[in-house]
């Protein structure tokens, strides 16, 4: 039996919210001003602050006016002016600066600037311990993007990413192990890294751990398990998973609906919107029981679901 997946999660450099961005930082009093001005939503204020303390070389200031420029906050959106400051601020040691730049030469944002001028950018923020310059470093070795394609190498910067709890590079690095990329194979290693990213939402992980459930790779055989992590996978977007829930739900136990209407529990590990009812003759596919109660999926009016049914109203 054949379960499609997807074996890596490729994403660029994320754009992150500038007011995250600058509060993570230690306020100085150079740009103070600026800060409070736009976290007052006052970007043109915010630009001016931070212009002048830019121009004194203040890093922190540079990397702020920059991210304003890239996001056209405050200021018409200008790619070179937000280059001028990003590489300033990179100069000057400031990490998420160096992600951000690198992320305009990945985008081919900048005139004669392109991948392979981001690697530098990306390796010193990922030595620096920068979590999404290691993961964005991972898929540039990955895929020979800007670099020489490097399995081991990706596996490294994954791994790195990955302990520090950034969610797709746990998806990938449980792939690289999945599949003997880079390192030595291990379902066992694959199923563990697939489980602590699916258990964080990440769709594409958890489509790989029904797959791993599905063909007891890694792990005992269990469809219902299986059936489950598609399901959730499929309502996070995955379009694989609807595939594989399909396929996989065909192990399980199937009943109809015995009343006329039934309402479902909802409760941990299962939807979490509540849903309303169900008709009587409504077929079911019966995941498992528990205290009187079965983990049913069906297929909803949006799509596959979970829930928790009474087994007095099931046949």
């Amino acid at each position: 039996m054949m379960f499609t997946r997807r074996p890596k999660v490729v994403f660029s450099v994320a754009i992150v919210g500038i007011l995250a961005a600058l509060s993570a930082k230690p306020v100085h009093a150079d740009y103070d001003k600026g800060l409070g001005e736009y976290q007052k939503g006052n970007f043109a204020s915010a630009v001016h602050e931070w212009r002048t303390a830019a121009e004194r070389g203040d890093g922190e200031s540079q990397f702020a006016l920059g991210m304003m420029f890239e996001r056209g906050q405050g200021v018409g959106q200008n790619m070179e002016e937000a280059y001028k400051w990003y590489r300033l601020a990179a100069d000057n040691d400031e990490v998420d600066a160096q992600v951000r730049l690198a992320g305009l030469f990945i985008r081919e944002e900048i005139d004669g600037k392109g991948p392979e001028d981001a690697i530098e950018w990306l390796q010193r923020a990922a030595e620096a311990e920068n979590v999404p310059a290691q993961f964005q470093l991972g898929l540039m070795y990955l895929e020979g993007k800007g670099v020489d394609e490097d399995p081991a190498l990706a596996a490294r910067w994954f791994s790195l990413a990955a302990e520090q709890g950034h969610v797709p590079a746990q998806n990938n690095i449980g792939s690289l192990y999945e599949n003997g990329r880079g390192v030595e194979q291990s379902f066992t290693r694959a199923f563990e890294w697939y489980e602590r990213a699916a258990k964080q939402d990440d769709p594409f992980a958890q489509n790989n751990l029904g797959a791993m459930y599905a063909r007891g790779s890694g792990v005992e055989r269990n469809h219902a398990w299986a059936v489950f992590w598609f399901v959730n996978a499929a309502r996070g977007g995955n379009q694989l998973a609807l595939e594989n829930v399909t396929i996989s739900r065909q192990n399980l136990t199937q009943k109809q609906i015995a009343a006329s209407r039934v309402n479902i529990r909802a409760g941990n590990s299962t939807d979490f919107e509540r849903i309303a009812q169900l008709e009587r003759g409504v077929t079911v596919y019966v995941l498992g029981s528990n205290d009187g109660w079965s983990q049913v999926h069906f297929d909803g009016e949006q799509g596959p679901m979970l829930g928790w049914v009474s087994n007095t109203l099931i046949e």
